[in-house]
């Protein structure tokens, strides 16, 4: 009985040194995690933070831009019968399937019981709109769940505490968090990086080459002189704050941004090139020099979003408006699926590794070079040069038409 009464105490006593995080039961179903998580009542202090809040990518985690997200989650959830159908052997746990594109989309899901898990699995398979517009990356995932980094160091977040980068005293208004803790690391691009990182292949039974933004800063931009971190660019500034943009839904919106960061610069040449070969061989030509420049502190576009490209287009009509010459340059990281065969692949759940990437880099203008042979008896010409940046391919509001130019040439000598 002694023996009995001992280890029930070490239980007890082992319990209650338990992070509450750890002790905490799973939510049993997806109601009750919306409940949990439920931020609207932050908005009776925080109205205009809030309100930039619902205009991010944040407030649609699930749906994404054009609803591509839930198209892709869609498409992950129905390979368990499919491509990923050894994961079954693997697991029993939908929960477990989940976690290589849920854990960030919804953090939350890792409160959730098997059986609520299943449920966001349903509902993200019919478009259960109810339901996927309310799990959202929100203010009690950034401020309490997801908000310490460095947990061995600094612990679990309390269950009933708020954390952000000022400090409020150590009170909170809030009927369930009722305290607030200062904690520097938010306002850290490591923090960040929680879920914008690169692919995550140690974590995962299922690596998949993800969101690359915060290796790729720490790579390609902090070494080659960048100062900024995330918050610098997607927080601070006019018109962000806590609508960490982009948000391509938003049209007028980013493509303010997208012109102020990213410019193209054409110039063109037409002139008769000769040479000897052994006779004079007179040649007729346009030259067309492209330069994109831009000040982006990382890859972009990014790697998760694999369809997402830059097409600079580039083509020559005579004056009848006969074409001459097309051509087209993309810029996007190439993907492949990881084994022997060199085949560039789409979706998150496919791809693993780099063929080739021609995105945007730190620092790193894009210059491209034409050389268009005139026909015969064609002197003049007009020259045709746009840059689109294009989300979803196939979706007409997502191609951001960002410059076009046109230039009229002559080997008479005019250009530009």
């Amino acid at each position: 009985m002694r023996t009995l009464s001992i280890l029930s105490g070490l239980i007890l006593t082992i319990a209650l040194c338990m992070p509450v995080n750890a002790m905490a039961k799973d939510v049993d179903s997806v109601k009750e995690l919306i409940e949990k998580y439920d931020s609207a009542r932050c908005k009776q202090c925080h109205e205009q933070i809030y309100k930039d809040w619902e205009k991010s990518l944040h407030y649609k985690a699930l749906i994404g831009p054009f609803n591509k997200t839930l198209g892709t989650l869609k498409d992950y959830l129905t390979q368990r019968d499919g491509e990923l159908k050894k994961s079954k052997e693997v697991t029993k746990s939908i929960k477990e399937y989940m976690e290589p594109c849920f854990g960030c989309h919804i953090p939350q899901i890792q409160d959730a019981s098997e059986k609520a898990a299943r449920e966001i699995a349903n509902a993200v398979l019919k478009e259960d709109w109810d339901i996927v517009e309310k799990l959202q990356v929100n203010c009690i995932v950034c401020h309490n769940k997801n908000a310490i980094v460095r947990r061995f160091r600094d612990g679990n977040p309390e269950a009933d505490t708020v954390y952000g980068t000022k400090d409020l005293g150590g009170v909170h208004g809030d009927k369930v968090f009722t305290k607030s803790k200062k904690n520097e690391m938010m306002a850290d691009s490591a923090f960040c990086g929680g879920c914008h990182q690169g692919p995550n292949v140690l974590k995962s039974p299922e690596p998949i080459w993800c969101v690359s933004n915060y290796d790729s800063m720490l790579q390609n931009y902090i070494p080659n002189g960048g100062d900024k971190g995330c918050q610098d660019c997607h927080m601070r500034g006019e018109g962000m704050g806590h609508r960490f943009p982009p948000n391509y839904d938003d049209k007028e919106f980013e493509m303010k941004r997208l012109r102020e960061h990213i410019k193209l610069d054409v110039k063109t040449l037409a002139y008769t090139f000769q040479i000897k070969n052994p006779n004079l061989v007179s040649m007729p030509m346009i030259v067309i020099n492209t330069k994109v420049t831009h000040d982006i502190g990382h890859r972009f576009p990014d790697g998760c979003p694999s369809p997402t490209h830059f097409a600079l287009n580039v083509t020559v009509k005579s004056k009848d408006g006969k074409e001459i010459f097309s051509d087209a340059k993309y810029y996007m990281p190439q993907l492949k699926l990881g084994y022997t065969e060199n085949k560039m692949v789409f979706a998150s759940f496919r791809k693993l590794s780099l063929m080739r990437d021609t995105a945007l880099q730190p620092f790193k203008a894009k210059e491209e070079t034409f050389e268009v042979k005139l026909p015969p008896g064609v002197g003049e010409a007009t020259v045709e040069v746009s840059l689109n940046f294009v989300v979803e391919p196939g979706v007409k509001e997502s191609v951001y038409e960002l410059y076009k130019f046109t230039r009229e040439v002559s080997i008479k000598g005019t250009e530009n």
